[in-house]
């Protein structure tokens, strides 16, 4: 597999893993007020990509297909599977940021660059 085709199965990976219990669990604040109110991400990305299982998924990408001409093969706006994306990460960076395991430094900083790196796995860049 080269470094493209694991960058797209890893970020797929984490995404996944994330997608079922990012917003199922409560978020604790610690030494930092959780001010803000979160919402439930309403799709995940199979709903979102229109394919029926994560093992297509891993299939297309180890075939070399990125996320965005899964997307078009099933008449699908790239910009949904980026928003997705972009929903689940950003969550997984305020539960770390409430729970104290990032400082706010970090949280801006990661959150800065979370559309630039989502944009390039989409399109397997």
């Amino acid at each position: 597999m080269n470094t493209k085709q694991m960058l797209m199965v890893s970020t797929v990976a984490i995404t996944l893993s994330m997608g079922g219990t990012t917003w199922n669990d409560a978020v604790q604040a610690s030494s930092i007020e959780n001010t803000q109110t979160t919402t439930p991400i309403k799709e995940d990305l199979l709903q979102v990509l229109g394919v029926s299982s994560e093992e297509d998924i891993y299939k297309a990408q180890y075939e070399g297909q990125s996320l965005a001409e899964m997307a078009k093969a099933n008449h699908v706006d790239v910009q949904k599977v980026i928003a997705l994306q972009l929903a689940e990460l950003t969550e997984l960076l305020n539960e770390r940021l409430y729970s104290g395991s990032i400082s706010p430094e970090q949280y801006q900083a990661q959150c800065a660059e979370l559309p630039e790196i989502i944009i390039k796995s989409v399109y397997a860049m």
